[in-house]
């Protein structure tokens, strides 16, 4: 208890290692699918069945010609958002107003721990669990590439990772944000539930609903352009964009957690 980052670790430690070994696994396989769009003219045959309207859920057809944009375009692009919206919503929801309905955070509070501490504690362990859960995808992907016996630039692999961690903290510190701020586990869930779902579908169908495009730069996703990062492009206004939703929700749960009544 004296030291709670440790101890939220701890545990979490079975979330870690499962959510950990699917994410590589999710890499591993979409790595080692790679080959098939290459053979027997799998790629032609996608391009000639897929409906004009779905392009939005596989992206840039052109993407999946070189592995670097594959992976981009097919595991961060559109898998990767999906498992860290639930990864995000589970371990936030669950440190925040899960463990308030369970009477753990009151009796935090009444242990020699300030709430900050205990804010700051709970956020770090966050971050850590999102950095694994990124390290591991990595993981996964580079076991894929030696099994298919491709080679891949270092590089592709940290920025998409990198901005990945980045995804996954601004996200999980919204929900985070909420769920301390207002203690109230339906509202806390909805705000996630909002945000990754709504954020998905806008990005997902911006590029086949014309209407839908000026609203696109409100999607969490749309700060995430993973084709374009494994190209080597990496807007730096996106990185600031995440870092100003962390800063924003993480002092949110410090002001308001302070100034609130604990149920449980």
């Amino acid at each position: 208890m004296r030291n709670l980052f440790m101890k939220t670790l701890y545990d979490k430690r079975v979330f870690i290692i499962g959510w950990g070994l699917g994410l590589a696994f999710v890499g591993y396989l979409m790595t080692i699918f790679y080959p098939a769009f290459h053979q027997d003219n799998g790629l032609d045959q996608l391009i000639k069945s897929l409906p004009p309207a779905l392009q939005g859920l596989v992206g840039n057809l052109d993407n999946l010609k070189e592995l670097s944009t594959y992976l981009g375009s097919q595991l961060f692009n559109v898998r990767i958002p999906i498992f860290l919206s639930v990864l995000t919503i589970l371990l936030a929801v669950g440190l925040t107003v899960g463990e308030e309905e369970k009477g753990q955070i009151r009796i935090l509070a009444g242990l020699p721990l300030s709430r900050r501490s205990i804010v700051l504690s709970k956020w770090l362990a966050i971050v850590f669990i999102c950095v694994v859960a990124s390290l591991m995808t990595i993981a996964g992907i580079l076991v894929g590439l030696a099994v298919i016996k491709e080679t891949l630039d270092t590089m592709v692999l940290v920025r998409l990772g990198s901005l990945m961690t980045l995804l996954s903290i601004a996200l999980a510190t919204i929900i985070f944000g909420v769920g301390l701020a207002t203690g109230k586990k339906g509202l806390t869930t909805a705000v996630g539930v909002l945000v990754a779902v709504g954020s998905f579908l806008l990005t997902t169908f911006a590029s086949a609903v014309s209407w839908l495009v000026p609203y696109e730069k409100l999607s969490i996703l749309h700060y995430f352009p993973a084709p374009d990062i494994a190209k080597g492009t990496v807007d730096g206004m996106n990185i600031i964009v995440y870092a100003a939703i962390t800063v924003i929700f993480l002092a949110l749960a410090f002001i308001l957690f302070r100034r609130r009544d604990l149920r449980g």
